[in-house]
């Protein structure tokens, strides 16, 4: 499983975010980081049609955008598990 979190430096929910996806992530998931101000992520995230951050994406998947905390993430880790 891969969990991908889209995210612009200077979004202070990406931060609060990037902090909750840390503290829970179970071992065995590969957790990337796609920073949308690159070109190369502006492009996944136009692949994906992505145009808020944050925004975590499970397997491809969007699955939650905006501010979200701990139990919301790990409800759609356990939903592909």
């Amino acid at each position: 499983m891969l969990l991908e979190l889209y995210y612009s430096d200077t979004c202070p929910n990406c931060h609060y975010v990037r902090k909750q996806i840390v503290d829970i992530l179970p071992g065995g998931i590969m957790f990337k980081e796609i920073n949308i101000s690159g070109s190369e992520g502006a492009e996944r995230a136009r692949q994906l049609g992505i145009e808020e951050v944050p925004t975590i994406a499970i397997d491809g998947e969007v699955v939650l955008i905006g501010r979200v905390d701990k139990d919301d993430i790990e409800q759609e880790i356990n939903s592909f598990l």
